[in-house]
């Protein structure tokens, strides 16, 4: 594939002219910074998923609700497995497996989810069914060794089975034993391994013979808190910025949502019908903190918007320019900070593209690696991938193939968003009522599959060209922003699990909206 080069036509910031969406005073201001979002992975059987909880969060739920109490580290849930009402349902619980059966299965779950920090509790099903016992120290101690082959440098937080289990307590406690031995050797091998004491939970804290009610979870996630928070601090999960602008909001009217500035959190962009684009920083919102007006960032290069998109083509965490030309070309202009600003980085034509018709192209991070694939929804509504490895003459394009047979042939209704905030574009469409179905990114066809939570919203609205998908908080989760396209103003609902798995917080109107010329 060919590759030519452009030049983005440069415009000065038109200080003092850009409209703010609130009163409040406007101005450029400084991206903040955000505090370090740490991949946890819970790792374990149906305790972790959350057999004997009512919601089945398990101790995930008190645990995010303990992180989220202090400001010095925010955690993003990870896994192929998905339960519970909380905001980050992704988990790696697996109902009934044993450690061997983990440990089968470790290799692909952490390439797929890349955690920061394994949250491990696992053999109590080998001890409660007599599998093998006194070997199952080393079948655990083998477990730990394949997680930090696989992902060196990760934590491992390791807590102990509930020594109050009926029946089993004899045996917990060997098997505890051990694994607190097991701490000793691998921290001596230069390992991060944690051993956390479980605490001994009391009848009214168990749901049956095995699994603990949700004040037995409480008390887990007491007991993991500390253990996790001094991984944080003491460097052994450092975590990082989320890099989630890979995926385009969805929409291609006048207003679109990117995070240009990069601190995670989706910001208004107005593409004026010349095809201007200014750019107005999301400090929260009205009520929440406001915006910060940019000005215009670019004069454009069509006055077609919908061949302009804004994703993160090269994983720096902001939102770049793309340009779908007639003959289905496209090409970048990299975000160094818009006109004014430290300008744009012209890649010029990065793929000949599949198709000229632009409404079937979308661009969102399928693979989770923090940059912009090239999506194509054919005729019948299946979908197409070549995953961004850096674009015609820098790396090329991975050919993904077809990853989903799809579920309507309309593409407007289709919207790539990463709900459960593990890096990679989840399904999710609009029915002709509105209401919205999710289907979560496993690899995709053939390659893991995909996790149905069927409808996750009754939706506002059956114009889909109101709808967008963008991250507005800035928690790692996609929300529903509902725009009105006669005034530009936007109401924004925050995901927390969608209907049936959690809820969605009503933010509200967050901006009026500007006029756009």
């Amino acid at each position: 594939m060919r590759r030519t080069r452009a030049v983005l036509p440069g415009a000065a910031l038109a200080v003092g002219t850009a409209l703010l969406l609130t009163s409040l005073p406007g101005g450029v201001a400084v991206a903040e910074t955000a505090v370090p979002q740490v991949r946890v992975m819970p790792l374990g059987d149906s305790i972790t998923w959350g057999v004997g909880s009512p919601s089945a969060s398990s101790y995930r739920a008190p645990l995010a609700a303990l992180v989220g109490q202090q400001s010095s580290y925010a955690v993003q849930f990870v896994g192929s497995q998905n339960s519970g009402t909380l905001t980050d349902q992704s988990n790696e619980g697996h109902s009934g497996y044993v450690i061997s059966q983990i440990r089968d299965g470790i290799d692909d779950w952490l390439a797929a989810a890349r955690p920061d920090v394994v949250v491990l509790h696992i053999g109590i099903n080998d001890l409660d069914r007599g599998i093998d016992v006194p070997n199952a120290p080393a079948r655990l101690a083998d477990l730990v060794d394949r997680i930090h082959t696989d992902r060196p440098g990760a934590a491992v937080v390791m807590l102990g089975l509930i020594p109050t289990t009926p029946g089993l307590g004899t045996q917990v406690a060997a098997y505890n034993a051990a694994a607190e031995r097991l701490q000793e050797s691998e921290q001596a091998a230069g390992r991060h391994v944690r051993y956390v004491d479980p605490p001994a939970l009391t009848p009214a804290e168990f749901a049956d013979g095995l699994h603990p009610n949700d004040a037995g979870y409480r008390r887990m996630a007491q007991a993991v808190f500390p253990a996790l928070t001094r991984a944080v601090q003491d460097g052994w999960a450092p975590g990082g910025r989320q890099l989630d602008a890979g995926t385009e909001s969805g929409t291609t009217g006048r207003v679109r949502w990117g995070d240009v500035d990069g601190d995670g959190r989706a910001d208004y962009l107005a593409v004026a019908s010349n095809g201007a684009v200014s750019a107005y920083l999301n400090r929260g919102g009205d009520g929440r903190g406001g915006w910060s007006a940019l000005g215009q960032i670019a004069t454009g290069l069509t006055t077609d918007a919908t061949r302009v998109r804004f994703a993160d083509f090269d994983g720096d965490g902001r939102a770049d320019y793309l340009l779908l030309g007639t003959d289905g070309t496209v090409s970048v202009w990299l975000n160094r900070g818009g006109d004014g600003h430290g300008g744009w980085s012209p890649l010029g034509q990065v793929a000949t593209g599949q198709t000229t018709d632009a409404s079937r192209v979308r661009f969102a991070d399928v693979d989770g690696d923090g940059r912009t694939d090239y999506v194509l929804i054919g005729a019948s509504g299946a979908v197409s991938v070549w995953l961004n490895r850096g674009g015609d003459g820098r790396g090329g394009w991975s050919a993904l193939g077809q990853i989903a047979t799809g579920l309507t042939t309309d593409a407007s209704r289709v919207r790539f968003a990463d709900l459960d905030g593990d890096g990679r574009a989840d399904y999710t469409w609009l029915a002709a009522n509105g209401a919205v179905s999710a289907y979560l990114n496993r690899g995709g066809d053939g390659h893991g599959g995909w996790l149905g939570r069927d409808q996750v919203a009754t939706g506002l609205t059956d114009d889909a060209s109101r709808v967008s998908m963008a991250d507005f908080t800035g928690d790692g989760n996609a929300d529903y922003v509902l725009g009105d396209n006669a005034t530009n103003a936007a109401t924004v609902y925050a995901w927390q699990g969608g209907d049936g798995h959690g809820a969605w917080n009503g933010l509200g109107p967050v901006t009026g909206g500007v006029p756009i010329g």
